[in-house]
C-alpha cells in the first residue's frame, strides 16, 4: 500500500495546504521572500514533494526520495539568487520536519515509520550539502561572470587551435589530458566544440563540428553517443546549475535532434534484419532524447524502429504492440513519478499470451535509483543508456 493510495486529490491538496500555511506560519521571513508566482511554485513543489515520496515508499526504494531532495536543493539555490544558499537549505530543513509532522497525523499505517525515515534522510543529506555548496557558491561566483562576459563575445580565435579557451568559464572545465592524441580523446574535444557553438546558438558551426566527425570517418554510433548523448547530458547539468536557462537547455536539445533527423538518410540506408523495435516514454515523461537516440541506434544496426513518442499511455502502446508485433519494446522513465505507469505497462504486456514473444526493455534514470523493479516486474532488460540496449538486443534478440 502507498502513501496516498485511495486518497483523493482533493485530500492532497489539503495536506499540501495544511504544509503550506505551516511553513508559513513558522517562519516569518517567509511573507518577505516569497510573492505570489513564488507561492504558487512553491504550493505545486508540495503537492511534488507528497508524490515523490508516495514513489519512493511505494517502491521500497529510498534513494529516489534523497536523490529528490538534493536535486530539489540544488535546483532552489540556482533559481532564488536573492537568497543565501544557507537561507535556502533552512527552508527545506523545515519543510521536510513539517511534512513528517503532518504525515505523522494523517496516517497510521504500518509503513509510517518507513516516511519518518525517508524524511529523517532527506533532512540529513540537505544538511550534509550544505558546506559543499557553500563552497560551490563561493568557486563558481567568478566562474559564472565570465561565462555571461564569453558567451557574449564572438571569439576570434579558431576553436579547433584553442579548444580550451573558446568559452572559459564554460562548460566541461576538462582537463587538458582530455585533449591528447587519441579517438576518444578527439571525440570529448569535438563534443566539447559542439555543445559549445550550441550554447552561442550558432547552428552552423556545430553542424560543421559533425561533418569534420563524418569526414575523419567517425562511426555515426559515436557521434551518437559521445557528441550528441554528453552534450545532452551537460546541457541538463548547466541547466539544473543554472548556468543556463531552460530556453538555453531547449534550444540545445531542439538542434541535437535536428543533427540527428540530418543524419537520417545515412542511418536508414543500410540492409535491415526484420527486426522490429518499439519504443517510447511513458505517463507524463517528456524527457524523450534517450529513446530517440536508441532508435536511430538500432536503425544503424539494421532494425526497423517505431517511435511512438512521448507521454503515451499504456493504452495506446498495447494496442500498438499488436499492430506491428515487435521483437522488443523499449519503455524509458527519466522522472520516478512515472514509475507506477511504466509498472502498469508491463504487468500488462505480460499479462496478454499474444506478446510472450515480445522483450521487454526499460531505461531512463528512474531505474537507476530503483535498480532491483525490472527483475520485481520480470522484464528482460534494463539498460543504463542507448548503447548499452542496443549491444544486449545484438546479442540476446
Amino acid at each position: 500500500m502507498s502513501l496516498l493510495l485511495n486518497v483523493t486529490d482533493n485530500r492532497i491538496e489539503e495536506m499540501a495546504e495544511r504544509i503550506f500555511k505551516l511553513q508559513f506560519a513558522r517562519e516569518d521571513k517567509l511573507e518577505d521572500e516569497y510573492n505570489d508566482y513564488r507561492k504558487s511554485m512553491m504550493f505545486r513543489d508540495i503537492k511534488y514533494n507528497l508524490k515523490i515520496l508516495e514513489v519512493a515508499v511505494r517502491y521500497d526504494a529510498e534513494d529516489i526520495f534523497q536523490d529528490y531532495a538534493l536535486w530539489l536543493l540544488k535546483l532552489l539555490t540556482s533559481r532564488m539568487e536573492d537568497l543565501s544558499s544557507g537561507r535556502v537549505r533552512e527552508q527545506m530543513i523545515s519543510h521536510y520536519q513539517i511534512m513528517a509532522e503532518v504525515l505523522r497525523e494523517e496516517f497510521d499505517w504500518d509503513y509510517q515509520e518507513k516516511v519518518q525515515v525517508y524524511l529523517e534522510n532527506a533532512i540529513r543529506v540537505t544538511k550534509k550539502a550544505e558546506l559543499k555548496e557553500e563552497r560551490k557558491e563561493e568557486l563558481e561566483g567568478e566562474l559564472k561572470e565570465e561565462l555571461e562576459s564569453e558567451r557574449k563575445v564572438e571569439l576570434e580565435e579558431d576553436v579547433e587551435e584553442e579548444p580550451g579557451e573558446e568559452v572559459a568559464g564554460e562548460v566541461s572545465r576538462m582537463e587538458s589530458s582530455a585533449f591528447a592524441d587519441s579517438e576518444e580523446s578527439e571525440l570529448k574535444r569535438l563534443q566539447f566544440r559542439y555543445l559549445n557553438s550550441l550554447l552561442r546558438a550558432d547552428k552552423y558551426k556545430a553542424r560543421q563540428v559533425i561533418e569534420e566527425a563524418l569526414n575523419q570517418d567517425i562511426s555515426l554510433e559515436k557521434i551518437y553517443l559521445k557528441v550528441f548523448q554528453q552534450s545532452l547530458i551537460r546541457a541538463g547539468e548547466l541547466w539544473h546549475s543554472g548556468e543556463i536557462t531552460v530556453d538555453e537547455e531547449h534550444y540545445v536539445t531542439g538542434m541535437i535532434q535536428n543533427n540527428m533527423m540530418q543524419l537520417w538518410p545515412r542511418i536508414f540506408a543500410g540492409e535491415k534484419t526484420g527486426q522490429k523495435l518499439l519504443a517510447c516514454t511513458i505517463g507524463n515523461e517528456l524527457h524523450e532524447m534517450g529513446v530517440r537516440i536508441l532508435c536511430d541506434l538500432m536503425e544503424l544496426r539494421g532494425w526497423n524502429s517505431i517511435y511512438l513518442g512521448a507521454a503515451v499511455p499504456v493504452d495506446s502502446i498495447l494496442s500498438a504492440l499488436a499492430k506491428h508485433k515487435p521483437d522488443l519494446v523499449a519503455l524509458s522513465v527519466t522522472m520516478p513519478f512515472y514509475l507506477e505507469q511504466c509498472e502498469e505497462a508491463v504487468r500488462r504486456i505480460k499479462a496478454r499470451s499474444e506478446f510472450e514473444d515480445i522483450s521487454i526493455a526499460v531505461g531512463g534514470r528512474a531505474f537507476s535509483l530503483a535498480p532491483d523493479l525490472p527483475d520485481k516486474w520480470g522484464v528482460d532488460v534494463m539498460a543504463a543508456n542507448a548503447g548499452e540496449l542496443a549491444e544486449w538486443a545484438e546479442e540476446n534478440i
